[in-house]
């Protein structure tokens, strides 16, 4: 019985190192906005001078963010597809506007928490169509149905 010696071989689709650096990029500045809400060290000025109160609302923003971008990268890998990432995001846009326009449990109904969850929702396709088109690239080394070479009985 012989083994498949290279895991990558069982992986039909690999990414671009650059693909995978820009993700973990934008996945760290999703991570630092949201602990910049009770963490002012992490603050971007920047963020503050043109929207003055964005850390009240920033949770709504990433993480819509984190859940988008991690549902389309997944998808990406596994089949090259983000038709995940489209479906997350719609599911994510309705239940902040339902919730923040609609639910008053454990929440101040709040019409730009429902902006900021859908702008967060929307902003990782800047990554994410570049990343499905130009960043994942059939794995040369893949072996089909993962068949060995020789048969396991």
């Amino acid at each position: 019985m012989k083994v498949a010696s290279n895991p990558l071989t069982n992986m039909k689709y690999v990414l671009k190192i650059w693909s995978t650096l820009i993700y973990f990029a934008f996945l760290l500045f999703a991570m630092l906005i949201f602990l910049s809400k009770n963490e002012e060290s992490l603050r971007f000025d920047f963020f503050h001078n043109v929207f003055a109160n964005y850390t009240s609302h920033i949770s709504n923003f990433s993480i819509s963010l984190i859940l988008v971008l991690v549902a389309g990268f997944i998808g990406g890998i596994q089949n090259k597809s983000i038709k995940g990432a489209y479906i997350v995001a719609s599911l994510l846009i309705v239940a902040n506007l339902v919730y923040e326009l609609f639910l008053p449990i454990n929440n101040t109904m709040d019409i730009i928490d429902a902006y900021y969850g859908t702008v967060g929702s929307l902003v990782p396709f800047l990554f994410l169509i570049p990343y499905q088109v130009f960043g994942i690239i059939n794995n040369p080394n893949y072996i089909e149905n993962n068949k060995t070479e020789n048969p396991v009985l």
